[in-house]
């Protein structure tokens, strides 16, 4: 026997399911007649029909260690999150938890809707391992925690989601289990309560409990979890601290965000050559003046176009055009845009200081050297368009013109954040208010 300081150990965990309903069954009964005839059912071999939903998961837990496991839709974090909870068992591999174990994995998962939510309370108590005067002495306890009030004796059919999670998660926390799991649930209830499950997660924490948290906000990983697991396709890519987990989350996003992103803008360009191109109903058209054959994103030494970029390097902007016409005070523009917002920056010939007074026709390379951006990591998207000073309407332009994406650093941490699109290079500063300050800044403010 292992006398090693664990609380969940999975070794070589892997899980298998079908890709259609009428596979699955067919699987499944064919298992249980092995099962029931005594024969192997070499749960470890794929069979036709079936994809590893998670494969050869290895990881170790201790007392008082939060562990996140962080993944795209899809990934099979929350299959592996029932695996550990035993709602289902691996194909292959296995899974060890010692002590009493909590789990909340879906809002009102194991409640029975018809009956109040005291009862509810004693029925997962028990499945929990409690008996009923433990029950007895907790019930006040989550009762208040879960913000319910008379309306404990409710049935539970009849509660909102955000009732379901308040109950769910007193029964779970407070029941003082060694080992919690969580599943995405906490962003259903308001500000005041996920702060208080926040504060109740963080000293089961210290008390001893070992923690694993699903979730896909990176704010709720990192002020709860101390190391994590990256999941793709069913299988770990990347295993250590969280900083490093949310990184690899982050890049994920961006790298689906961009091909979602190509994937539209071709099916909406798809019939570009017959359509009205100084129509801007589509994304590419113009006066038929200019032409552009293409828009490229290359590295700073202009040698290879590529798609990905890290922090803060310097990137080049190449279009290759065609002038049909003799232009007077040519204006080109780029512009950028981030996923949740159009026209973050632009790049303009005009405001940067290079004058077109006038261009004859001919093909000519457009190029723009970005130095340094401070755009945050995450997926954008050029837009380019060509006007002079005197006309009104756009001689050349092309939406979704290029794309790129920006790499978490790997040298510091960058909160995570959605709303953000630039990173301000600043020098913070901690220092004591004197008391000759401190009264001079009081009166300032009376006087104000």
């Amino acid at each position: 026997m292992s006398t090693e300081n664990w609380a969940i150990r999975a070794q070589g965990v892997s899980k298998k399911f079908g890709l259609t309903l009428k596979q699955s069954m067919r699987h499944g009964l064919g298992d249980i007649a092995k099962k029931i005839t005594f024969h192997s059912t070499h749960s470890e071999v794929l069979r036709k029909g079936e994809f590893w939903a998670v494969s050869d998961v290895n990881f170790e837990l201790h007392p008082g260690e939060a562990m996140a496991i962080m993944g795209v839709n899809g990934c099979g974090k929350t299959t592996l999150l029932r695996m550990l909870s035993g709602v289902y068992a691996p194909d292959a591999g296995k899974i060890q938890v010692k002590g009493r174990l909590g789990s909340l994995i879906a809002a009102g998962a194991g409640f029975a809707p018809m009956l109040s939510g005291r009862e509810n309370v004693y029925v997962n108590g028990s499945l929990l391992g409690l008996n009923n005067r433990e029950i007895d002495g907790l019930m006040d306890e989550i009762i208040d925690f879960a913000e319910l009030g008379q309306f404990i004796d409710l049935p539970v059919k009849n509660y909102s989601s955000g009732m379901y999670v308040r109950l769910g998660f007193a029964i779970a926390a407070l029941s003082r289990p060694d080992v919690l799991l969580m599943d995405e649930v906490l962003a259903v209830g308001d500000l005041n309560f996920q702060k208080k499950c926040y504060d109740r997660i963080l000293q089961l924490k210290r008390q001893g409990t070992a923690i694993v948290l699903v979730s896909h906000s990176p704010g709720a990983i990192w002020s709860v979890c101390d190391r994590g697991l990256f999941m793709n396709k069913g299988h770990i890519q990347v295993a250590g601290p969280v900083e490093d987990v949310i990184r690899a989350y982050d890049d994920q996003n961006a790298r689906n965000s961009a091909k979602s992103g190509t994937q539209f803008g071709d099916a909406a360009n798809s019939n570009s050559e017959t359509a009205s191109p100084a129509e801007y109903g589509h994304r590419e058209g113009g006066t038929g003046d200019i032409v552009c054959h293409s828009v490229r994103v290359l590295g700073e030494d202009a040698s290879i176009e590529r798609e990905e970029f890290n922090f803060a390097e310097s990137w080049l902007i190449e279009a290759d055009l065609e002038i049909k016409t003799p232009l007077e005070d040519l204006l080109l523009r780029y512009t950028v845009d981030a996923v949740h917002y159009r026209y973050i920056a632009t790049l303009d010939t005009y405001e940067q200081g290079l004058e077109l007074t006038s261009v004859s026709p001919g093909r000519y390379l457009f190029r723009v050297k970005v130095r340094q951006p401070n755009l945050r990591p995450g997926a954008y998207t050029l837009n380019l368009g060509a006007t002079t000073r005197r006309l009104g309407v756009h001689l050349y332009y092309r939406f979704a013109a290029a794309r790129f994406i920006i790499k978490s650093p790997a040298d510091r941490f960058l909160y995570a954040d959605p709303n953000a699109v630039v990173h301000l290079n600043a020098h913070f500063t901690l220092d004591p208010l004197r008391a000759s300050e401190s009264q001079t800044t009081g009166h300032q403010k009376n006087s104000a």
